[in-house]
């Protein structure tokens, strides 16, 4: 019988397994307690400023994203009028700059 020691065990098992960089290891982590979710949120309104501009921006009163959803409420009615119209050119510029996103439609209130 032999006796190995506990060191040992780790060192094998080290040994052979497979080397990841720390992007799949990052994603794997965040994917496991579900953070990853809110980093698409911050991305897709981070998009949403980009594709919209800075004028755009400022005119909305509250941005979100709610089941896969972005929500958007703008203070001015002929504002909302307008991105009703071109409501889904942004959402594929949205796309575009996002491929991997979940996000399904855009809602302006």
């Amino acid at each position: 019988m032999q006796n190995k020691n506990f060191g040992d065990k780790i060192y094998n098992k080290a040994r052979y397994t497979k080397e990841k960089n720390i992007k799949d290891v990052l994603k794997d982590f965040l994917s496991y307690y579900h953070i990853d979710a809110n980093l698409d949120e911050e991305d897709i309104i981070a998009a949403w400023k980009e594709v919209t501009g800075e004028l755009i921006h400022k005119l909305t009163t509250k941005i979100y994203v709610q089941n896969n959803c972005l929500y958007v409420k703008v203070n001015s009615p002929a504002l909302k009028q307008e991105l009703l119209m071109v409501r889904t050119s942004i959402f594929e510029k949205i796309i575009e700059k996002l491929p991997n996103c979940s996000l399904k439609n855009i809602y302006i209130n």
